[in-house]
Formats: C-alpha cells, sequence, structure tokens
C-alpha cells in the first residue's frame, strides 16, 4: 500500500485496502499515515472517499481513527481549510448503529432548517428537512437530510460537516 500512496491514486489505495484483520495495528497505523497524507496535501475528496470506504467496509476502528486525526488537525488553528469541508456519506450507512457510536452522536437537534427545492416554473417539487447533530467531536457534525418530494422519492442523505 506505501507504494500506491506515493503514486497519489487514491482509487486504487481504496480498491487495495483489504485487510484480514481490520483491527490490526499495522493497518490503522497505515490508514492514519495515509489520513495525513491526504490532510497535508489538502486533497478532502480523497479524505471523503477514505472515510466512506471505512463506512461501506465496517473498518470501524480506521474509521475512529481518522475522526481522531482530522479534529486533532482542525484543532491546530483558528482558520482552518477544513472548515466548511462536507463530506458526503449517501443515503445509507452500513451498520449505522456502530456507526452512531463511534461518533457518539446526540441525537437532541442542534439545528433545524427546511430547504426548497423548486422545479422549472419555479413550484415547489420537493424538500428537505435538515437536522444537525453534535458528535463527540467539537469540530464535527452529523447532518442528516430527510427529503420529501411530489414523487414519492423520499430518502435521507447523510453527510459529516467541520466546522467551528
Amino acid at each position: 500500500m506505501k507504494e500506491l500512496v506515493r503514486m497519489n491514486m487514491p482509487e486504487d489505495i481504496l480498491r487495495n485496502i483489504d485487510p484480514e484483520d481490520p483491527d490490526d495495528m499495522d493497518f490503522l497505523l497505515e490508514i492514519a499515515d495515509l489520513t495525513r497524507q491526504l490532510i497535508t496535501g489538502r486533497k478532502y475528496e480523497d479524505i471523503n472517499a477514505l472515510i466512506n470506504c471505512t463506512i461501506r467496509n465496517g473498518y470501524n476502528e480506521a474509521f475512529s481513527w481518522i475522526m481522531e486525526l482530522l479534529q486533532e488537525e482542525f484543532g491546530k488553528k483558528e482558520d482552518h481549510d477544513l472548515a466548511g469541508f462536507s463530506c458526503d456519506i449517501g443515503r445509507s450507512v452500513a451498520n449505522f448503529d456502530e456507526f452512531a457510536e463511534r461518533l457518539q452522536i446526540d441525537f437532541h437537534v442542534l439545528e433545524h432548517d427546511v430547504e426548497k427545492v423548486l422545479d422549472e416554473h419555479g413550484e415547489e417539487q420537493s424538500f428537505f428537512n435538515n437536522f444537525t447533530y453534535r458528535t463527540r467531536y467539537d469540530n464535527i457534525f452529523l447532518i442528516s437530510s430527510e427529503n420529501f418530494d411530489t414523487k414519492d422519492n423520499d430518502y435521507i442523505q447523510y453527510r459529516l460537516v467541520f466546522r467551528r
């Protein structure tokens, strides 16, 4: 995996992450090293992909390490590039209970807003109920966006946001 990291090919890196034991210390140290490289290189799209890979594959300890490193990095400076970074997780979270436990989500709504989506005629086509929740990390929040539309294509979209 080290050689692929040097090549800066995150898609290949993620395709080749398949440890026998996802809690193995060597694997976790490689994930930590990769995360630090991506943070230093300001490769936020790749950080997003790495986070999603760990969630999708159930690499829960690696996910926790990445979150710790991002929170640590965020705390280093008052005005940081990570402010405003958003990690789209998608419409489903593999093993949501473990995901919520790792983040220690406080399910009391911190913020709530409604976002309307208009069609080409200016009529309301759908709306999102956006709920923001605190996590155990001071600068990392979970947002769930519940979409309701006129075509009964309802769904929930999850994302992590980083802010002060």
